[in-house]
């Protein structure tokens, strides 16, 4: 998030960003002084959302396999009783 107490005329939106020459991640405005980091680290909310979604589709798939084993093993004692 950029400085709020930023005085220029550089529109917070449009600062006019340079790269650290010795931080290739780090932006400075050259009016106002506000730095920007680019390439930040992830929060782990991402891969939180992401286990919790592949734990969803593991449990359908187990759901789904476990069905059609039941489906199957009634039309086997169905054809063995006949």
């Amino acid at each position: 998030m950029l400085n709020q107490d930023c005085h220029q005329d550089c529109n917070h939106s449009y600062c006019p960003f340079a790269q650290d020459t010795k931080n290739p991640n780090r932006y400075v405005c050259l009016k106002c002084g506000v730095e920007r980091e680019i390439n930040r680290h992830p929060s782990g909310f991402g891969s939180f959302l992401m286990l919790l979604l592949s734990l969803f589709i593991a449990f359908q798939v187990i759901v789904i396999l476990d069905k059609q084993n039941n489906d199957n093993q009634q039309t086997e004692a169905v054809s063995q009783q006949q």
